[in-house]
């Protein structure tokens, strides 16, 4: 995405201008909680990519949040260099390093948000057509809809890099329309499709809980708290992106929203293995349990009657 798009840059301060002095320290202070929220969300996506990888049994959902974690670890890991960058005396220049790290922080973006969607579809899937679900899904749907997932990431932002850097000097247009489809395919395809099955298992887990059938698993509300995180605190960054478009906004309240929405879409990339000790500890049990056996709780596809946990952990889904 092009310099107008990324926002990597802080834009520059007219000397002696009105509010000059408010925004900059405005933007220190929401640099340096960028950067607390990354260290935080870095160590908790570490500790989740170790425990799935080691402690966690593999079910098809744990390979969904498997590499989840590795997009949001990736954007982080992005995104606090990129603060330290632009709070160290080479802020007003734009190095290769600086261009690379937002690029791969725009594949780690889309990588994210493709994945969540991932999830929330094949769950979806799974409870309209729970006896296809069962007899008919095929082996390795998960591991071969995440490879697909990051190569289609990798392509897209590869290609968008690669065209730009070709013709920005000798027709930022046409950049502008490369930029353009990837946005419109972030906001205009992967967003609804996350809504509109989400909205699904809402329903569903409103229906079970109002007939008194059984209680919603876990796993549905992590994917649902998720999602919404997504709503709340990932989506203003590609709404960013969008709005440079279209919208002449002077340079503090630019400056002001990129701070804005770089520390809200840091929470929500490290939100959620908040979101799995929440959702996946019992209650009085919150000290006791290690965190692997808590982060398998919310995987398990299985619902709890009476308060107690199911033994079957484990569907017929684990070779996935």
């Amino acid at each position: 995405m092009n310099q107008s798009l990324n926002g990597s840059q802080a834009p520059a301060m007219a000397p002696g201008s009105p509010g000059v002095d408010a925004v900059d320290v405005a933007s220190w202070v929401l640099s340096a909680l960028i950067m607390f929220t990354c260290v935080c969300g870095i160590a908790g996506n570490g500790l989740v990519v170790w425990l799935l990888s080691f402690r966690v049994e593999r079910t098809p959902y744990s390979v969904y949040v498997l590499h989840l974690a590795v997009a949001d670890l990736l954007f982080l890991l992005c995104m606090a260099s990129l603060v330290s960058l632009k709070s160290s005396l080479l802020a007003n220049t734009r190095s290769l390093a600086q261009e690379l790290l937002q690029r791969v922080k725009y594949f780690a973006y889309t990588a994210g948000l493709s994945l969540l969607t991932a999830i929330s579809v094949h769950r979806c899937v799974s409870v309209l057509f729970p006896i296809w679900y069962k007899c008919h899904r095929p082996r390795q749907l998960s591991a071969r809809a995440c490879a697909g997932i990051w190569a289609l990431s990798l392509v897209m932002n590869t290609l968008a890099s690669v065209f730009c850097s070709w013709s920005w000097r000798s027709d930022e247009r046409r950049c502008f329309a490369v930029d353009l489809a990837l946005i419109s395919l972030i906001l205009g395809l992967f967003t609804p499709m996350m809504a509109v099955s989400s909205l699904i298992l809402f329903v569903r887990v409103r229906r079970s809980s109002t007939r008194g059938r059984r209680r919603p698993t876990r796993l549905y509300m992590a994917i649902l708290a998720s999602v919404l995180v997504y709503f709340i605190c990932v989506l203003p960054l590609g709404v960013y992106w969008f709005l440079l478009y279209w919208l002449h906004l002077q340079s503090q309240v630019q400056l002001l929203y990129a701070c804005l929405a770089r520390l809200s879409s840091s929470v929500g990339s490290s939100a959620n293995p908040v979101i799995y000790f929440l959702v996946g500890t019992r209650q009085g049990h919150r000290l006791r349990e290690s965190l692997g056996a808590v982060l398998g709780r919310v995987l398990r596809d299985t619902p709890e009657l009476e308060g107690r946990e199911t033994h079957s952990s484990y569907t017929n889904e684990v070779g996935d």
